[in-house]
Parts: structure tokens; C-alpha cells; sequence
């Protein structure tokens, strides 16, 4: 056989997607996200380019997402046009979360200020892919949901929610959550990472300008579920959505159409921001003043008298423990969960004490981290950092002691007690995002720390060498709580609720039995015909 030639030899190369590990190798200088570079756009390979649409490319990025079954707002097209599309996030990219907060003040002020058609062009992002020689060969499309703020508002508004509340609802809507509308790369140029390219850029951009969530719907096909799991999104099970309360600050559910799936990112505050361009939140004075714990004199007399059972439940006991330990230092976080979780076990309710960091989001933009995410122990009896208690089998988040924070300690509002979507409580728990409370016009975001550091924490030897005290006090907390419940009148609101049988256990072999403090062990002491007993002495069905 003769001997073939080199060219003979040669082989066509293979094209393989561009993984997002090199498409973000240089996100990480300084000078590759800026308004400029989004104006000018990134290589994606020697012929392809990820940049701004010009009005210009508006055909073809229609006739783009209207192969991918979406249609093209004629005002999307006419921000393009006039030079308006996203240029609040250009802004963002230059100055960071400040410059893109004063972006946006000036379309929130004046009698428009709730005027779509004046708050999405700045925030909406068309970005196109451009081929040296083919020209627009892909697109992606991301604004604020336009049509779940507006109902959401008409709700509220319904439900007789003030101009303020209303203003807050549309604010948070435009600036801190978008979906992603469309992705579309021509047939041709598939498998090539520019849909990847699209998607990743999109992504950076809004995380940039601090946007915690990040949505969309998709076709339900294997290839597309795992195209957006390699991007970092979770993939919903068929018709599930999800609750963006944690944006909103009121509760809705957000579901795809009908044969389609959603997807949907929770981005940590601050992650993907540029260092030395963007301000990190600014420590908070080590020598601030946590004050001392309080609770407003009307905040247990309305729930005992209006809370639902669920309400009486979960928050009774954070608030008579702040009420019982009134006056002593507010920064007693550790101790206060220690309590609480043995007092929620009471109730048959599990609790989990979570360390955490702690963010204040203010409305100019700003934010002050009053608790690092990297909480330790100082010698045996100090921890430096925050904790807080999840309660996982109701979704709940419970921080007793937040008001050790003055901002927050002046809106004299109590505990932060916070619904928790079932996503949200996995990524709290496992230390993949943080997770926001709305309170008056600020944010409070809690950053989890990993397993790992967690159950570091918790074996410190304050928690193992109190536990015995930890669990008598809960006992003489939830007792007090039960005596409450049933002196009030609230006990039978309790008892309409399936959801918590042991309480209700608790209360029914209780009865009317006389309780009282006994002055020599100062433990509430239940006297039942067989003799007194503490809380966990009391016998109640399997």
C-alpha cells in the first residue's frame, strides 16, 4: 500500500459547544464588564461576537425569537431603536448598584413613576450574537415580568394596599427580578456555545446590577433541561412554579404554560460584581451600639387575640422570649436559638439553628453587613456572627434578635419571621444563595455558610455545656406560651389546624389544670390530678 500524503491524513475538526468555564475565564478582570465592552461586545470565538442590539439588528432578532415561538413587543423594538434599551444597565456595568439605582430614581419620580412603558426600556437587555460574515446569527431576550407586576399590583391594590406599598411592589419588581424571554441561535450555527455565550452574558449583566432572581420557561425536552442546569438554574418538576416573595415581599406563584417547565436562578447579592468597581457593602462600626431586647407592649396581646393557629404557633415563642428577656443585651442570637429550637420541639415543631451573615439593603442603593457569612467561635463563650433558626418542615425562617441591628431595632416591628419557597430553604440550607426579607423600605439578606463551617459552629462547647439549661428554659417558655393560649382564648384557633397535633395534644391534657412557678426551682409546674408535673412531664398520645 503506498504511503498517503499529510493532506490525506487531515482531519475536519470537530465543533463542540464552548463550555461555560471558558466563556467566563476573563469575567474575572476588571475591564471585561463594562458599558462599553457590552456596547462593543465579547469575542466568542475569531468570528463571533456577544453584544448590545442596535436597532439595526431589531429584524433580525425578530424573526430570531419568532422561530423560537416568541413575539417581539413593539416596545422592546422602539427602546431599541431610540437608544434607551438598557441603558440603566450600562449604567449598572459602569457605576455599579448605585449609578443603576439613580438610573431608575429618575423613571420612578413624578406622577408616571409606575408607568411600564417609562421603567422597562432601561432594564430590558436584547443582546445578539453577530458573525463576521452572516451577520445576527442568535439573541437573547431578559426584562423585568411586566405582566406579573401588574397583576400583582391590581391584587393589591384590591386588597386595599397604601400608594406606598404599591410603589415598593413595582420598584422591587422592575430591579431585582427578570425573565429571560428567549434565546434563539439560527439552525446552522447550533453546537457552537453561542446560545451558552447568549445566556451567560445575559446572566452577568443583571447579577451585576443586582438582580437576585433570574426566570424563564422552556420547552420540556431533556436537551433544554440540561442546557439550563449547566448554567446554574434549577429546573422545576412539570406545572410547579415557584414564589418570588423574597423579591416582592408579597406572595405569588409564578407557573409556566401549559406543556412547558420553568427554570429559575436565585443569585447571591454581590456575586459576579467586579472588585474595585463596585462598592462591597460597607462594614458596619464594630462598636455598634445592638441595644437592648424589647417588644412593643400591643405585639402579644393582637396575636393572642387575631393570630391564626399557624401564627400562634410559629411566632408566639420568639416573641414571649424576647418579652421574658427584656431589657438584657439584644446581640444574644446564639443563646435565643439554643431556647427556641428546645421550645419549638416542645410544640412538636423541628427547628434548626442556621449561622448566617447579615445584609442591610437600603433604599439608596447601599448596604451594611452587620454580620459576616464567616462566623466563628471567640475563646468558648463569644460567637463573632449572627444565627437564626429554620423551621423546615413549614418553610419558615425565625430571627429572634435581628433588632440588634438599629436601622432595623427603629421600626420597632419584632422578630423577622419569613416564608421560605421550598427551593429557597434548600439553597439557605445547603450554602448555595442567600435569602432576602423585605422590612419597610430595606432589605435584609441572610447569607448561609457551608455545611461543613455550620456544623463547625454548632459543636462549639457553649451550646454542649448549656444544653441542659437551654432545654429547661424552653420547657418554661413553651409552658408559659400554653397557659397564654389557653387563658386568651386562642387554644381552639390552634385546634382547627391539623398541622400541629402535639401542640394540640399539649393543650388538650392540659385542660384547665391550674399552672403556677415554683418558687424554689422557678419552673412552671402543671398540677394534674396525679401531681405536678414540668411541660415534658406531661403525658400525651404517641
Amino acid at each position: 500500500m503506498g504511503k498517503r500524503s499529510s493532506r490525506s491524513r487531515r482531519r475536519e475538526p470537530v465543533r463542540r459547544p464552548i463550555p461555560p468555564s471558558r466563556l467566563s475565564a476573563s469575567a474575572d478582570r476588571v475591564t471585561d464588564l463594562t458599558g462599553q465592552h457590552l456596547v462593543d461586545g465579547w469575542p466568542v470565538s475569531e468570528q463571533v461576537r456577544v453584544r448590545l442590539a442596535r436597532g439595526a439588528d431589531m429584524a433580525a432578532v425578530r424573526r430570531l425569537t419568532t422561530l423560537a415561538g416568541v413575539q417581539l413587543e413593539d416596545e422592546v423594538v422602539s427602546g431599541v431603536d431610540a437608544g434607551v434599551g438598557g441603558a440603566a444597565l450600562r449604567s449598572g456595568l459602569d457605576g455599579g448598584r448605585d449609578a443603576f439605582m439613580r438610573h431608575m430614581a429618575e423613571k420612578f419620580a413624578g406622577p408616571q413613576g409606575m408607568d411600564p412603558r417609562r421603567l422597562l426600556p432601561p432594564v430590558t437587555l436584547v443582546l445578539v450574537a453577530e458573525h463576521d460574515q452572516h451577520g445576527v446569527i442568535g439573541a437573547v431576550l431578559a426584562y423585568p415580568p411586566n405582566g406579573v407586576i401588574q397583576q400583582l399590583v391590581e391584587h393589591q391594590r384590591r386588597a386595599g394596599a397604601s400608594g406606598q406599598q404599591l410603589f415598593q411592589l413595582v420598584m422591587a419588581g422592575v430591579m431585582w427580578m427578570v425573565r429571560i424571554k428567549a434565546i434563539a441561535v439560527d439552525e446552522s450555527m447550533r453546537g457552537n456555545g453561542i446560545g451558552s455565550a447568549l445566556l451567560y452574558r445575559c446572566q452577568q449583566v443583571y447579577a451585576h446590577c443586582g438582580y437576585m432572581i433570574s426566570y424563564g420557561q422552556m420547552a420540556d425536552t431533556p436537551a433544554l433541561e440540561r442546557f439550563y442546569r449547566r448554567h446554574g438554574f434549577d429546573v422545576l418538576p412539570r406545572d410547579s412554579g415557584f414564589d418570588p416573595w423574597v423579591v416582592l415581599g408579597v406572595h405569588a406563584e409564578i407557573r409556566p404554560d401549559a406543556g412547558e417547565r420553568t427554570f429559575v436562578r436565585h443569585q447571591k447579592a454581590g456575586a459576579n460584581r467586579r472588585p474595585g468597581r463596585v462598592p462591597a457593602p460597607r462594614r458596619s462600626n464594630r462598636q455598634f451600639d445592638p441595644g437592648t431586647l424589647a417588644l412593643h407592649d400591643d405585639h402579644l396581646p393582637v396575636l393572642l387575640m387575631r393570630g391564626s393557629g399557624e401564627f400562634l404557633a410559629i411566632q408566639f415563642l420568639p416573641m414571649l422570649w424576647i418579652k421574658m428577656a427584656e431589657g438584657q443585651r439584644a446581640n444574644a442570637c446564639i443563646d435565643a436559638c439554643a431556647q427556641l429550637r428546645h421550645a419549638y420541639q416542645q410544640f412538636g415543631i423541628r427547628a434548626e439553628i442556621m449561622p448566617v451573615g447579615v445584609v442591610i439593603h437600603h433604599p439608596d442603593g447601599s448596604r451594611t453587613q452587620y454580620a459576616t457569612d464567616e462566623p466563628r467561635w471567640h475563646g468558648e463563650t463569644t460567637l463573632v456572627g449572627h444565627t437564626i433558626l429554620l423551621l423546615p418542615e413549614h418553610d419558615k425562617l425565625v430571627d429572634p434578635t435581628i433588632e440588634q441591628v438599629p436601622e432595623i431595632r427603629a421600626l420597632r416591628q419584632g422578630p423577622v419571621i419569613g416564608r421560605l419557597a421550598e427551593q429557597n430553604r434548600h439553597a439557605l440550607h445547603d450554602g448555595q444563595t442567600s435569602f432576602a426579607v423585605q422590612r419597610a423600605d430595606m432589605l435584609i439578606e441572610y447569607q448561609p455558610v457551608q455545611p461543613e463551617q455550620r456544623d463547625r459552629l454548632l459543636r462549639g462547647s457553649l451550646l454542649a455545656r448549656n444544653d441542659a439549661q437551654y432545654r429547661r428554659a424552653a420547657v418554661n417558655l413553651a409552658a408559659m406560651a400554653l397557659r397564654a393560649f389557653r387563658d386568651a382564648g386562642a387554644a381552639d384557633r390552634i385546634r382547627q389546624s391539623t398541622t400541629f397535633p402535639r401542640l394540640t395534644a399539649l393543650l388538650d391534657a392540659i385542660g384547665d389544670a391550674p399552672m403556677d412557678v415554683d418558687e424554689a426551682t422557678s419552673d412552671v409546674l402543671i398540677y394534674l390530678p396525679d401531681g405536678p408535673v414540668r411541660l415534658d412531664q406531661v403525658p400525651v398520645p404517641a
